[in-house]
């Protein structure tokens, strides 16, 4: 080694040692900096709870018969007010304080109470001991001693009662196609609500009620797939075909407590091609629209697109042997970065349900069968939540929509076997086990599943039986569709690893 060389070692190494130093400094300063914060917040949360603490005294005791300097104290019959309701609560925050207690509307009719157990369904399996309740159990004017420890309400006043009865006391208001809060409105379906509710003391306005988590739509009933919505953080989230569209927080002012929302996230013209998209047999068809940024000019291969779409949406159909189909829309990006800057989901593609939507990505490098097999997968998600109703679990949910595009990551779903190995057992498979999975893994294994199902009991089978089953009434389904849940896990396991 050269001496110049070396001394250009000696250099770097010097130089790493002060970078490595430099970046500690600065965690230790930012950590600093967070103990302060956190402090901070603390005290001001202290001295909040100090002032809205009725008769508190200052300084030393009084002493009976001396004059106060701190108003008359209340009657002796009167019990002082208890403190103001903490408004700062988020979906986490609720969630890390305890077990929830799931809360069911059941005000908007047979199929909307099956969507919502659906989404309670899944959003109670991640919670051991979760108990679950329907609106009609809980009578409002109890006030919050009538209500369960923690209750999470799923469903709009126009789909559960307990919110219809609390709808004037609300700090919102929620009807079919319409949400008002913070001061503004949101027409449409699509619309979704997923808010922390603070607790309010009863008044002439109308029964008391506790805090309370809500998740909510202006869809009938609204919640279709809503515990998809990435949430958690905010105390307020607002949400339309795209996605989150505003958060917000809870404001106590003259007028009691409102919502304060953020600025709307941006939202774009679309120009729209519109297709027809035909039934099973013929008879009926649906619109579909196939939906390109209006400020783009047509791509030269937008005609490619919008076959590629209709024969993908053709596929789903034909497969799942639908007699009637709902109309859609597909909204197709030019590129990552758009779709994941108006939907918050960079990936290939993915449906809304809620919202009768597929969201996809094409440039012009997309191979016409790729796109064809990702539309058919995504417009399955939409055609048959229409056509057979909510699945009970992802397993069957993205199963069904593997078997129908017949593929998963540009390969066919046949070239899978053998490469992902022994799948776990399926009571895992059906509850959050599944999400727990790669992707590479657990969609091909779904894909499996559903076509082992076909081939022994057939598509009516899956239909009728199979897809909205939960873990708890899996084996219950399996009987019922002819089927025996041992066998089928058996052929899973073949068909897995042949």
């Amino acid at each position: 080694m050269t001496p110049a060389t070396r001394l250009r070692r000696i250099a770097l190494a010097t130089r790493l040692r002060r970078i490595a130093l430099a970046t500690r400094l600065r965690r230790i300063a930012l950590a600093t900096r967070l103990r302060r914060i956190a402090l901070a917040t603390r005290l001001r949360r202290i001295a909040l709870a100090a002032l809205a603490c009725a008769g508190c005294r200052s300084g030393a005791e009084e002493r009976p018969g001396a004059a106060s300097t701190g108003g008359a104290p209340p009657p002796a019959d009167q019990p002082a007010p208890a403190p103001l309701p903490a408004l700062d609560g988020t979906p986490n925050s609720f969630y890390a304080a305890g077990t929830p207690t799931f809360v069911l509307g059941t005000a908007a009719g047979e199929r909307a109470d099956r969507e919502i157990a659906a989404q309670v369904a899944l959003a109670s399996s991640l919670f051991p001991g979760a108990a679950t309740a329907l609106d009609t159990s809980i009578d409002p004017a109890g006030g919050p001693a009538a209500w369960p420890a923690r209750p999470v309400l799923y469903g709009g006043p126009h789909a559960h009662a307990l919110l219809a009865a609390l709808a004037p006391s609300l700090p919102f208001e929620m009807t079919r196609g319409r949400l008002v809060i913070g001061g503004q409105t949101f027409d449409g379906d699509d619309i979704r609500l997923i808010a922390a509710v603070p607790a309010r003391a009863g008044d002439q306005a109308g029964p008391g009620y506790p805090a309370f988590l809500l998740y909510a739509g202006t869809g009938d009933p609204g919640v279709v797939e809503i515990n998809a919505v990435r949430h958690g953080g905010d105390p307020i989230l607002v949400a339309d075909t795209f996605g989150p569209l505003a958060t917000g927080r809870w404001h106590r002012g003259e007028r009691g407590v409102t919502a304060v929302l953020s600025p709307l996230k941006p939202r774009i013209e679309w120009r729209a091609v519109e297709r027809r998209l035909e039934a099973r047999g013929g008879d009926r068809a649906a619109a579909v629209q196939i939906r390109f940024p209006a400020q783009l000019p047509a791509a030269a291969s937008e005609d490619q697109v919008v076959d590629a779409a209709l024969k993908g949406l053709s596929t789903a159909v034909r497969r799942l042997e639908l007699a009637e189909v709902a109309p859609l829309s597909i909204y197709v990006y030019p590129d990552r970065r758009s779709k994941q800057s108006l939907t918050g989901d960079a990936g290939d593609g993915h449906a809304v349900p809620a919202a009768r939507a597929v969201h996809v990505i094409a440039t012009g490098d997309t191979a016409a069968a790729d796109l064809e097999g990702l539309i058919a997968h995504e417009g399955t998600h939409v055609l048959a939540h229409a056509g057979w109703g909510p699945a009970g679990s992802p397993l069957l949910g993205e199963g069904l929509a593997v078997w129908v595009s017949g593929r998963y990551g540009g390969a066919p779903l046949s070239a899978w076997r053998g490469k992902i190995g022994a799948p776990p057992p399926l009571a895992s498979l059906l509850g959050p086990g599944f999400r727990r999975l790669p992707e590479q893994e657990a969609y091909p294994v779904a894909g499996l599943l559903v076509d082992a199902a076909i081939a022994r009991a057939g598509i009516a089978a899956v239909r009728d039986h199979l897809l909205a089953a939960t873990p708890e009434t899996w084996d219950a389904a399996c009987k019922r569709a002819g089927l025996s849940s041992a066998e089928l896990e058996a052929d899973l396991a073949r068909g897995a690893s042949r």
